[in-house]
């Protein structure tokens, strides 16, 4: 006999747990979010606290209106249908006519100066005065023709006299010594002074006078602070000038005789660790069941249903990467520079430096690193059995925002498939703390060059290890089977998962 009762299903659902880490020891667990900070687009400012323009709107015609004052103490009221803000934003329709007028304090206006017959001039005017202060308010109304058919809109604006940006390159923030065919990091640090308005520019990097790198289309909000991040990498050895320069500034800055500074980098061939070596291991296990029940029993005319389903899958994926180094030879951690570099299969996955290791001449060091990977080191200068020695052993586990140039993204920006944005783009900064970031997909090979930078000389041991790939696998298919008895019937269906793939690696010079 069929039931009145409908079959109950009930369903419980273990949604897919993926842990991934970089920790000591290989053990350690975090979620798949992305690795890399959020990269945007230089045509997005990443803040404009003080818009420069004053804008108004009749009908389809918009007017944007600024008034801009230079060094020398003449102010610029520009006035155009398309947007200061917006780059690549043409001008479209004419300016017939302008009134510009001052205001008091109560919007009040005072002296009043019009324009006639301006249409030859298209979607862009401007004027320049003396005499006019900072703060001085204006009253700003266009004629616009050319938008609206055959109609004249008339438009208002009310922009105050603010002062021109002006950018100051702080300082150049580069390791004094490089190696010959090791890229570097240099860090342009830019300034906006006035706080007034904000400026895009391009960042440009200057090696012995000539330009290698480049953002383009920054942009520094007013009083703000930003660092420009390139790559470099020296050929030979030998003493070489480096030079970050703001230029192209829009708008046209109130002071262009701080827009550089420069920095000098010593390039000399590096000397080996006495000894070195790496390990690593990764480790991914899949763990989990899919599991059905259906089950009836009967107690006279009245059968009950039951349908149970129960998911559950368990993902742990674990890395772990150590180097040791040593050096015959005590090292002044105070004056000493540490550098990493990270690579598999030649695509570099993680690289930084520490400019000074400690504060103390002689000391042991423990310290968390990196940015988006955080990494463990230990640096130690002692008197050992056989003399002075220097230990490091690493384990893999100023502004708001940083622009990156084209040579900074092809060297260091690439995803795991290799391809490489070329965009430009910033990121904004974080304020130090350890992230749980997915790991990095292994190759065939990884790579570490890790370098000690003293006063006297660079100390490095570039290691490869060939990376070993083993799959254990206890995984049960998908299979059903059916039972009854006194209460009933009853069909339950069930596979399992239970996979491990290990790829390892040894390698060094002892």
């Amino acid at each position: 006999m069929s039931s009145p009762h409908k079959s109950v299903r009930r369903t419980r659902s273990a949604a897919t747990i993926a842990y991934a880490g970089i920790l000591l020891c290989g053990v350690g667990v975090s979620d798949t979010r992305a690795s890399e900070p959020e990269r945007i687009s230089n045509t997005t400012p990443y803040r404009v606290s003080k818009p420069p323009a004053a804008k108004g709107r009749s009908g389809s015609a918009a007017l944007s209106a600024r008034a801009l004052r230079r060094k020398s103490g003449e102010t610029d009221v520009e006035l155009t249908t398309a947007d200061f803000d917006a780059m690549n934003s043409p001008a479209t329709g004419n300016i017939s006519r302008v009134q510009i007028a001052t205001t008091d304090a109560r919007g009040r206006r005072q002296m009043v100066k019009e324009y006639v017959d301006l249409a030859i001039n298209g979607g862009y005017v401007a004027f320049t005065y003396a005499g006019l202060a900072r703060g001085q308010g204006l009253s700003v109304e266009a004629n616009v023709t050319g938008i609206d058919g055959a109609r004249t809109d008339i438009v208002s604006a009310a922009p105050t006299v603010r002062l021109r940006p002006d950018l100051l390159v702080q300082r150049v923030v580069a390791p004094p010594k490089a190696v010959p065919g090791i890229p570097i990091v240099i860090t342009g640090v830019i300034a906006e002074l006035n706080q007034d308005v904000g400026a895009r520019a391009a960042c440009v990097l200057w090696v012995n006078d000539v330009a290698v790198d480049r953002a383009d289309g920054i942009w520094v909000d007013a009083g703000g602070l930003v660092s420009c991040a390139f790559t470099h990498t020296f050929d030979t050895p030998g003493s070489a000038s480096v030079s970050v320069q703001a230029a192209n500034v829009v708008p046209q800055e109130y002071d262009n005789a701080n827009n550089a500074a420069t920095a000098s980098i010593i390039v000399r061939e590096p000397e080996s660790f006495d000894q070195y070596f790496m390990l690593g291991a990764d480790e991914r296990t899949s763990r989990g069941s899919h599991y059905q029940d259906w089950s009836t029993r009967t107690d006279g005319s009245i059968v009950y249903g039951h349908d149970y389903e129960y998911n559950h899958l368990n993902t742990e994926w674990n890395q772990f990467i150590q180097y040791d180094a040593e050096l015959r030879h005590r090292l002044d951690l105070s004056a000493t520079r540490l550098s990493v570099t990270e690579s598999t299969d030649g695509v570099i996955v993680r690289s930084f430096g520490l400019e000074q290791i400690a504060s103390e001449p002689d000391s042991c060091v423990n310290r968390y690193a990196g940015t988006e990977r955080t990494v463990w080191i230990y640096v130690c200068g002692h008197m050992g059995i056989d003399g002075p020695v220097t230990v490091v052993i690493y384990l893999s586990m100023a502004g708001e925002v940083t622009y990156f140039s084209e040579g900074y993204d092809s060297q260091w920006h690439r995803a795991a498939d290799g391809t490489v944005t070329t965009d430009s783009s910033y990121s904004w900064n974080y304020a130090g703390g350890s992230r749980t970031v997915a790991p990095i997909p292994w190759g065939s090979t990884y790579s570490i060059d890790l370098a000690l930078t003293s006063p006297d000389a660079i100390y490095h041991g570039p290691l490869t290890m060939q990376v070993l790939v083993e799959s254990i696998s206890n995984s049960v298919p998908w299979q059903c089977w059916e039972s009854s008895g006194d209460w009933g019937w009853e069909r339950t269906c069930a596979d399992r998962t239970d996979s491990r793939v290990i790829k390892s690696g040894f390698t060094g010079n002892r």
